[in-house]
């Protein structure tokens, strides 16, 4: 993930790179001077693995002052707007999303398929690639589908 992000970043002229023994991405690689511009977090609950990242791209940064991003006290953070070189080439949401999207299939080598959230997912309109999964019960919830039912008779797409 941090690998596709810090393309991101270079695709818009910001030199970002890893910090040893931190996650995420990181603008101004000169030791003790990093700004985090990427956040990566994963999550586990019965069983199940979310990971998703938060990056920063015109992000009103006050109110970091009132917290502890991360668990990090020594470092700032920053935003694309703050570090691009030029404000004219700042991208719309959409457009990162898009540019994050393409770095992500390549980085993890696979083809990237943009759902508008929950609702195009559970709509069922992706065709199924490969073997049926099992289903978790938390996904089935979210489908609609009671808990119990045989999940290979969901046409859940993946």
């Amino acid at each position: 993930m941090e690998e596709a992000l810090i393309r991101l970043c270079a695709g818009y002229g910001v030199l970002t790179g890893r910090v040893q023994g931190r996650t995420g991405v990181w603008t101004n690689t000169v030791p003790g001077r990093e700004k985090k511009i990427g956040a990566i977090g994963v999550h586990v609950s019965r069983g199940i693995t979310s990971h998703g990242f938060a990056f920063n791209l015109s992000t009103d940064l006050r109110d970091f002052q009132w917290i502890v991003p991360c668990g990090i006290a020594d470092r700032e953070v920053t935003s694309l707007d703050l570090e691009i070189p030029d404000p004219a080439q700042l991208p719309t949401l959409e457009q990162l999303a898009d540019t994050a999207a393409r770095h992500f299939g390549q980085v993890f080598d696979q083809q990237i398929l943009a759902l508008s959230g929950l609702d195009a997912l559970r709509s069922n309109l992706i065709e199924q690639v490969g073997i049926p999964m099992q289903v978790p019960e938390e996904v089935q919830r979210l489908m609609g589908n009671a808990t119990g039912s045989d999940p290979a008779s969901s046409p859940v797409r993946v």
